[in-house]
């Protein structure tokens, strides 16, 4: 699965949102850099190109960038049951796939964002793991850190066959409900526009209210609630980027989820070698270096995750 890049018009509209200013590009990864270097709790893995990503993702911002890359560490060393294991081969993330179409479309919209997709395959509640779900979304974000750079983000989350015991699964009172909201929250440049929810049940808003003390309502306001499915999309993107079954072009929901998961067995060995590079290690932190608020919040010391990145 390729990720095109930005048309030319794409990308005229992308740089006079966020001016792209090479030299300057180069000095802040230079910065970045020379930073890391005076982290010695902190990897200093990670190459100028992702680096770059990171930087472009935070609004070309050092000191947001340097927040960023703090958490993207810290969740991997505090959260090893979505960052541990990761081997894109093991059962958990092979029935995830079977069980749960999960992928990036290939085209960006015209303003330069990217359009995710989720929806099951297998409406058995049993066969729904939230864990497993996490682990193999942040494997996905971590392939598409190393592959591109994209303005902002839309997530579709087709409901259709969503029951209340799927909903039960993932209630913020569980404990691994709120630590995948840390995981997958703030621990990577990407920015989101909107989220789009399809085939809603009519419950949905109870849903939401469930989650709302714990949702910045800057967020709230992106969501886009549908009765309907795909063709709802229409008034909001070019169908043509969508998939085949909702009037796109893009290839079926079974070709699409295919071929990322083709891709994420194609970076098995880098998520091996991963697992054990990016680890924060504590002993080795400076005094004047804060900790991440991370352990705070896994203590529920803060009690809030009004932390999401949005524009």
């Amino acid at each position: 699965m390729t990720l095109l890049p930005p048309t030319a018009a794409q990308q005229k509209r992308m740089d006079k949102e966020l001016p792209s200013d090479p030299e300057m590009r180069k000095q802040d990864v230079r910065a970045l850099r020379e930073w890391l270097s005076k982290q010695p709790h902190l990897p200093n893995c990670m190459d100028n190109d992702k680096l770059e990503r990171f930087l472009y993702g935070c609004k070309n911002s050092i000191e947001r960038c340097k927040l960023i890359l703090e958490r993207y560490y810290s969740v991997r060393t505090s959260l090893p049951e979505f960052f541990a294991v990761r081997d894109p081969l093991s059962r958990d993330i092979q029935d995830c796939v079977d069980n749960i179409d999960y992928f990036v479309l290939p085209s960006l919209t015209e303003e330069g964002y990217r359009v995710t997709i989720l929806r099951m395959r297998e409406t058995d509640p049993d066969k729904f793991s939230l864990q497993a779900i996490c682990r193999r979304v942040l494997m996905v974000l971590d392939i598409r850190l190393m592959e591109e750079s994209c303005l902002s983000n839309i997530m579709v989350i087709d409901l259709k066959g969503c029951s209340a015991a799927h909903f039960a699964k993932f209630s913020p009172t569980h404990s691994i409900v709120r630590r995948a909201m840390l995981a997958v929250q703030d621990s990577m440049p990407f920015r989101l526009f909107s989220v789009h929810y399809l085939h809603a049940p009519s419950f949905i808003t109870n849903i939401i209210n469930v989650f709302y003390p714990f949702l910045k309502e800057k967020l709230i306001e992106k969501f886009h609630i549908h009765n309907g499915g795909g063709e709802e999309l229409h008034a909001y993107m070019d169908k043509d980027i969508l998939p085949n079954e909702w009037g796109g072009k893009a290839g079926t929901f079974r070709e699409l989820n295919a071929a990322w998961r083709e891709k994420i067995e194609k970076n098995r060995d880098w998520f091996l070698r991963e697992e054990k590079l990016s680890r924060i290690d504590e002993k080795a932190r400076l005094p004047e270096s804060k900790p991440s608020c991370l352990v705070m919040e896994l203590e529920g010391i803060q009690g809030s995750f009004r932390k999401l990145n949005i524009d």
